[in-house]
């Protein structure tokens, strides 16, 4: 689909003072994974302004001092903002009292460790959350060419359910774990947000937009009834297939 590596992309902000360090640690990343993209900067405040204005990197990671503002000045206008993306610490000047106080739980705040690059990709690849990120993007990637105006509430029930389908290693219950877990998430009832996905195939199937039908072809759903079942499952094998998300090693 066109645009797809786009929504499948982890975009990573590289942020260092040294700019020998950034341009080494980028080519080793994009290197070692075909998903990553890296932009770097050796200031704060072209970071942080970006994150006032959108949501444009999926993971921050700081190694150094910045060149306009120490490391601890860049953490506490960090955590001023209304939210923002998971930030990797990485190196063995962390531990101090201070710099502690900002990684407590919620803080979205985590150390890597010593400085070495495969402890760094091991890190970005393991973000907390990032599984349920990247399932999020791509599927609001797919809405936009399915033509689906946004926000919409039963895209919002279809992205929760496919990030459901795809926290196990096997086949959850449609009814009793996907679509529960759904319907405990907002308050309703599971035939509530039945309801709400078989409206929104019946609205594909109406318009049947290019791309949607593209989904099914790949999915093998031509020629089928398109179920709540069907395209959540096939929405979770579509997810697998193309390596979005990074499954835990045990």
């Amino acid at each position: 689909m066109p645009g797809e590596r786009d929504a499948e992309n982890l975009r990573v902000a590289l942020m260092s003072y040294d700019d020998r360090e950034l341009r080494i640690r980028k080519f080793y990343l994009e290197e070692q994974s075909t998903i990553i993209r890296c932009t770097c900067f050796q200031s704060g405040e072209p970071v942080l302004q970006a994150l006032r204005q959108e949501r444009c990197f999926d993971v921050l990671v700081l190694s150094s001092q910045l060149e306009d503002m120490d490391s601890l000045t860049f953490l506490e206008k960090l955590n001023r903002l209304p939210s923002h993306p998971p930030l990797l610490l990485q190196g063995d000047g962390w531990a101090d009292d201070i710099t502690a106080a900002h990684l407590q739980p919620g803080s979205r705040f985590y150390g890597v460790g010593h400085d070495h690059l495969r402890d760094l990709l091991r890190g970005l690849l393991g973000v907390p959350g990032r599984n349920s990120m990247q399932i999020e993007r791509f599927c609001t990637h797919l809405y936009e060419l399915w033509k689906l105006p946004q926000p919409d509430t039963n895209c919002e029930y279809l992205t929760l359910a496919v990030q459901i389908a795809c926290s196990a290693d096997g086949k959850l219950a449609l009814r009793k774990e996907i679509l529960q877990g759904v319907a405990e998430q907002y308050h309703i009832t599971v035939a509530a947000v039945d309801s709400g996905l078989r409206r929104l195939v019946e609205g594909l199937e109406t318009r049947h937009p290019v791309e949607w039908e593209h989904f099914k072809v790949e999915n093998g759903l031509t020629g089928l009834k398109v179920t709540t079942g069907r395209l959540v499952y096939s929405l979770q094998q579509t997810v697998l297939r193309r390596g979005i998300i990074v499954r835990e090693q045990r």
